[in-house]
């Protein structure tokens, strides 16, 4: 059997195969022209049809926008201006000079222009619907005492309607569009005359329906800066209703970052669960922009903090808190609520190293320019309105050159009384506790009260870290408590009350050799004064007790001994005048300290500033002891008692 082709097939040439198609194209497109021009007529007839209303009707359209927009927002709508409607290159319509305002007068808006987007698929129904509105220029004015958006809107709607309910159904269809605002300024009134002013806002709303989710982006213009701010909810009906919703929020700004992500709920008693992390420069500075004046305890700069987060009207909660600022890390958690107008703020912290050095910046400085106690009148804050209950236990804290391990801390602020306690320490090789209290009185002046103990402390180390000096070693017990009132550290000073205590066992005193000038008095009495001078006393144990008054400390029961020596010792130092007058006798004693019976005896004086003492032994009993210079003893008394006889 043979198998032949057509001509349509393999035997015809390509060329003569394109005209072919070319001509039967041609010719279908000639037979299907006035087809084509038929139905373009007619969609045209009928899209005129549609749009005659809204084309020849000013009226007609302002008021299909007026409704539309009063059905989504709740609002009255006001054009005092033209408007105009155009399909190229979309359809959009432009109203001149438009307001808004709610029934209450709460909310009010008044724009330069309206532009708003039209869909094309209603126009040939003779609907006009307006999926996106731009408010340009708007002049917004808010009053929050006055509820505003209280009005039968789209969200009113849904937030009225019972969850889960036909009715609920039906309100989150409604369609609400998206708005966009360019260069805005918002007056916000608040709080019985209190005003905010917000500028250049630029922002965009995009919310189809209720029951969509809707995102607000935008910058503004406040307080100097321009923050760029996002909020985003799932299910903004279901918000609306008290159901829970996730929400993410994100706020960015010179003074402040912030990023919060969960659960959010409205209603009776709205609330938002979920993470939260933030940061800022300066945390005092980032309160201050919201008229909060907290009485932080140190600069707060640089912080960081993340945190589950639990916030309520009236309360914010902190938990798995991991917080960072002026260099120090922290963990814990933290609780503000308020009662009434008063914060009520609780907080418990841990951290492994934590520097106290900028919880004390404000502290004022002690000493002058001058070298004296400062004489600047104290600028206290109020701290009147809060309430503080913080505890932090750090494992290693350090406080000016102080170092202390395993601390437990506390603040605590509660009708105007500040108070800072150690509850114990390890320190030093031995144990530390104290605590002081600061509040005003009616005078304004700061009333200050303070206590402290020492247990088996090294002295030396102690000294060294306190004042950078390296006169004395030992272990150190020791207990004081001062009370003092003043505008002033000066003043405070002057009305300085109090006692103490001190106990230095197995230590040295350095600068002094008391074992060795009394051991060499009767063979070398003058030179006896160098060598008490130099060197270093070994003390078995040494104790004073200080009574203070009016600025004036009293060492009463003064007495040390070591291998060799007793001394017994009293006086007075002026805080006031950082001056000391010393008077000290030191006995020859046996190896345990006790004094002999008939022993060597050396009296010396310390006298002169803190910063400057002079030790100055008792010259005329060391002449008496000379051989040598005994004569010369009769010859400067006289001379002394001739002068005292001149003088008067």
């Amino acid at each position: 059997m043979a198998h032949s082709t057509g001509p349509s097939d393999q035997l015809q040439d390509p060329k003569e195969r394109r005209i072919s198609w070319r001509r039967v194209l041609a010719g279908g497109r000639w037979r299907a022209r006035p087809w084509i021009w038929a139905a373009l007529g007619v969609a045209f007839v009928a899209l005129g049809a549609a749009l005659a209303p809204w084309t020849f009707s000013t009226r007609a359209l302002l008021d299909e926008i007026a409704r539309q927009l009063n059905a989504s927002s709740g609002l009255y709508v006001a054009a005092k201006g033209g408007s105009t409607f155009s399909l190229l290159p979309r359809p959009h319509i432009t109203i001149e000079s438009i307001a808004f305002a709610d029934p209450a007068g709460a909310l009010t808006i008044q724009a330069d222009r309206l532009h708003g987007n039209v869909q094309i698929l209603p126009l040939f129904a003779g609907r006009l619907e307006i999926v996106g509105v731009i408010l340009v220029r708007p002049q917004i004015d808010v009053d929050l005492d006055r509820k505003p958006m209280s009005s039968a809107g789209a969200a009113v709607r849904a937030a009225a309607a019972r969850p889960a309910t036909p009715e609920a159904d039906k309100a989150d269809r409604a369609r609400i569009g998206a708005l966009s605002i360019a260069g805005g300024v918002a007056h916000v009134k608040y709080g019985e005359g209190k005003e905010e002013l917000v500028e250049n806002i630029d922002a965009t709303l995009d919310w189809s329906t209720v029951g969509s989710p809707a995102t607000l982006e935008g910058t503004f213009s406040w307080r100097g800066e321009r923050p760029r701010a996002l909020l985003w909810v799932a299910r903004p009906g279901a918000l609306l209703r008290g159901e829970q919703v996730p929400v993410t929020t994100r706020l960015d700004s010179e003074s402040v970052r912030m990023e919060a992500e969960g659960v959010g709920q409205l209603g009776a008693k709205p609330r938002f669960a979920g993470r939260l992390s933030a940061s800022s420069p300066s945390l005092r500075h980032a309160l201050g922009l919201v008229n909060i004046s907290a009485p932080l305890p140190g600069p707060f700069e640089n912080v960081q903090l993340t945190a589950k987060a639990s916030v309520g009207m009236r309360d914010f909660q902190l938990s798995d808190l991991r917080f960072t600022a002026d260099d120090n890390e922290f963990e814990g958690s933290f609780a503000l609520r308020r009662e009434g107008e008063k914060p009520i703020i609780h907080a418990t912290l841990a951290s492994n190293f934590v520097s106290l050095k900028p919880m004390i910046a404000d502290v004022p400085p002690l000493g002058g320019a001058d070298g004296q106690w400062s004489r600047d009148v104290f600028d206290l804050p109020n701290i009147q309105d809060a309430d503080v209950d913080l505890r932090l236990s750090a494992a290693r804290a350090r406080i000016l050159r102080l170092n202390i391990d395993d601390a437990a801390l506390s603040l605590m602020l509660r009708g105007g009384r500040l108070e800072i306690a150690l509850a114990e320490a390890q320190a030093y090789k031995g144990t530390l506790k104290g605590r002081a209290t600061f509040a005003a009185n009616a005078a304004g002046a700061l009333e200050f009260h303070a206590n402290a103990q020492t247990v088996g402390v090294d002295a030396g180390a102690l000294a060294w870290d306190l004042a950078a000096r390296q006169d004395v070693a030992g272990n150190l017990d020791s207990s004081f408590v001062l009370d003092a009132t003043g505008d002033s550290v000066g003043q405070m000073m002057r009305e300085l009350d109090g006692r103490a205590s001190f106990v230095l066992t197995e230590g040295e005193i350095g600068g002094i050799d008391l074992e060795r000038a009394l051991r060499r008095v009767d063979k070398r009495p003058l030179s006896s004064a160098m060598d008490i001078r130099s060197g270093h006393t070994l003390v078995d144990r040494a104790s004073a007790t200080v009574k203070i008054v009016k600025g004036a400390a009293n060492i009463e029961d003064g007495q040390a001994r070591g291998p060799g020596f007793f001394v017994a010792f009293a006086g007075v130092t002026r805080i006031p005048e950082r001056s000391l007058a010393l008077k000290a006798q030191a006995n020859e004693a046996d190896a345990a300290g006790k004094p002999r019976e008939k022993g060597v005896q050396i009296g010396f004086d310390l006298n002169g500033t803190w910063d400057e003492p002079s030790f100055a032994p008792d010259a005329a009993a060391l002449i008496k002891r000379s051989g040598a210079a005994a004569p010369l003893l009769p010859r400067a008394e006289q001379q002394e008692q001739g002068s005292a006889i001149k003088d008067r």
